[in-house]
């Protein structure tokens, strides 16, 4: 936005106020279309209502005076990503929003004796990365806290480790899983799946339940046979040739397990799944995580069916958070209905109304289990745009028959102003007829990985980008795919998987560094209805950031999957720390 944007070493302090009014008008319907000058005055007008002060002269000496900032960070290499990427050394944050940026010895000079200082000793900041498609909230009643996770884990002794890591950290009898999306058995250094007595010894007083790619079905450890009341000779667990169990489970025996899993995290209660919801958080902001796009969530792999948010506390938990301290990530949300249909969406959302919250926790609309292939599908886009409500439609069937009906929803109301989406097409998907009838639209495309981490090729990352009005890099974790997001980086650019010799993304699919980047942050702030206010580090905008272990842009290809975050800043609040960050 020309009026409150800065250039790498002025210092125009109160663009936050610019860019703060001129949201709120535009979101009331105030500001016209027309450029900067023709909203001067209406800006300038609500400056004195919104904030009480009058406009800054620009003087260095009066914007210190008057915008003394929380948070300077500085020698350091900060991509802000904006329209011309421009990479600056320093940048200053006062009550969430960035109020400077530019070289250091001016950005410095801003900071009072209460300002935090931080030397970033050259080292690479990126604005906060944003998932498009992600089931995190599900992490609250699918508790982090007891999950091991093995996305990146390519060390077979390593992996059992982490079992027995976790069980050093949890109480005897608390359940420790791994569902299946997010690793595959052969990209193990030893590919063979966890034995009984292996899992036995890592975790002897926790019952564990793993699933992944590359072999069928659950395996457990004895502790699991003991909570779910089975034994050698019980129907559907499974002996070897020696007469002991070897951990796979069918049947009778599985379902037993599924339910004893089940009434554990029944009991855990708001607050213990909100706990559990914290703890993923900030691990995800260890990782660069600072904002994501929900889409619901499912009692999957457990439950016979149905949705978490029916009655298994997954809203509940956030909006504790959203209350409390803990939700220090962004989350905008599609609710999911339990695939029942278009009757079940239309009881769900009758006193519903889209785009309700705020800049950290929102509600956009219905989720994506009311697929194209349901009856009544048009009835539903009809109906949603009606109410004014922000659909997004997962590929579960013919792309054709969801553009379909996003265009009968059109002629209701443009649902490109209601940001309606396509989430994650599958191999060589879609097709140049349909995104340029998307683009028509003016609707986005979430393009995830769950196919490519076992060698599929993905969705036309490279074609979507140039032919598309909006798209956002996501995981579709946490059941069916990993979810570290510079995991999701690495796999767009390197075209590279973690198992030996199984090639991902081709080559003309693929992305740069740069690409995947704003892909992964400016590019997604239309998905969580926050453009124009994230994804870059400009004047005006929210102070998402994040300072990395290593360096995206010069690291070596193997080492961008594993990069992290030594300091996360989500609205101007430190999030996490660690290393020299660490105070």
């Amino acid at each position: 936005m020309e009026g409150s944007r800065v250039t790498s070493d002025s210092l125009f302090a109160n663009g936050l106020f610019f860019s703060r009014a001129e949201r709120l008008l535009s979101k009331q319907g105030q500001v016209s279309a027309g450029g900067w000058p023709g909203r001067l005055g209406i800006i300038l007008g609500a400056l004195a209502a919104l904030v009480g002060v009058g406009v800054a002269s620009g003087d260095p000496a009066a914007v210190q005076g008057s915008a003394v900032p929380d948070i300077v960070l500085y020698n350091g290499k900060i991509s802000t990503v904006d329209a011309a990427n421009t990479t600056v050394e320093a940048i200053a944050i006062r009550d969430g929003l960035i109020i400077a940026t530019g070289s250091s010895d001016p950005i410095m000079a801003l900071a009072g004796k209460d300002t935090q200082v931080f030397n970033l000793n050259g080292r690479r900041v990126l604005p906060g990365l944003i998932d498009g498609h992600i089931h995190g909230m599900r992490e609250g009643y699918h508790c982090w806290t007891q999950v091991v996770r093995l996305d990146l884990v390519t060390s077979r002794s390593a992996a059992l480790a982490s079992y027995a890591t976790k069980a050093s950290q949890l109480p005897a009898g608390r359940w420790i899983w791994t569902t299946s999306g997010g690793w595959n058995v052969n990209q193990l250094d030893v590919p063979t799946v966890f034995t009984f007595a292996e899992l036995t010894a890592a975790a002897p007083a926790n019952p564990v339940w793993i699933q992944g790619s590359g072999f069928s079905g659950a395996r457990v450890n004895q502790a699991a046979l003991d909570a779910a009341g089975l034994a050698a000779g019980s129907p559907g667990v499974t002996l070897g040739a020696d007469g002991k169990p070897t951990g796979a489970l069918t049947g009778a025996a599985n379902t037993a397990v599924n339910n004893t899993i089940l009434a554990q995290l029944n009991q855990l209660g708001v607050e213990g799944e909100a706990k559990c919801l914290s703890d993923f958080i900030h691990e995800a902001n260890s990782r660069g995580l600072t904002a994501w796009k929900d889409a619901g969530g499912n009692d999957a792999p457990w439950g016979p069916g149905g949705a978490i948010s029916d009655n298994y506390h997954v809203l509940q938990s956030t909006g504790w958070l959203s209350r409390h301290p803990g939700l220090n990530v962004r989350i905008a949300y599609n609710d999911m209905h339990g695939y029942l249909g278009y009757a079940r969406v239309v009881l769900d959302t009758q006193n519903s109304i889209g785009f309700l919250g705020d800049d950290m926790f929102k509600y956009l609309g219905p989720g994506e289990d009311m697929m194209a292939t349901m009856p009544n599908y048009v009835d539903y886009t009809q109906y949603t745009a009606a109410r004014r409500l922000s659909v997004e439609t997962h590929v579960g069937g013919p792309i054709d028959a969801i553009l379909d009906g996003f265009e009968a929803g059109n002629a209701v109301y443009p649902v490109g102003l209601l940001k309606w989406r396509i989430a994650h097409p599958g191999d060589g998907d879609p097709t140049d007829a349909q995104l340029a009838r998307a683009k028509a639209l003016g609707v986005g495309w979430a393009l995830t990985f769950s196919s490519v981490r076992n060698g599929g090729t993905g969705p036309r990352y490279r074609t979507t980008m140039l032919n598309s009005a909006h798209m956002c890099l996501a995981t579709d974790a946490m059941n069916v795919a990993p979810w570290s997001p510079f995991q999701t980086l690495w796999y767009v650019t390197s075209g590279q998987t973690l198992i030996p010799g199984v090639p991902g993304v081709p080559v003309d699919q693929r992305l740069t560094r740069e690409e995947a980047l704003r892909h992964a942050t400016i590019e997604c702030a239309w998905f969580i209805d926050l453009d124009g206010m994230v994804g870059s580090l400009e004047v005006g905008k929210y102070a998402d950031l994040i300072v990395l272990s290593k360096d995206y842009f010069t690291a070596p290809i193997p080492a961008i999957k594993d990069i992290g975050s030594l300091l996360t800043i989500v609205n101007g609040r430190i999030v996490y720390a660690e290393g020299e960050f660490a105070r």
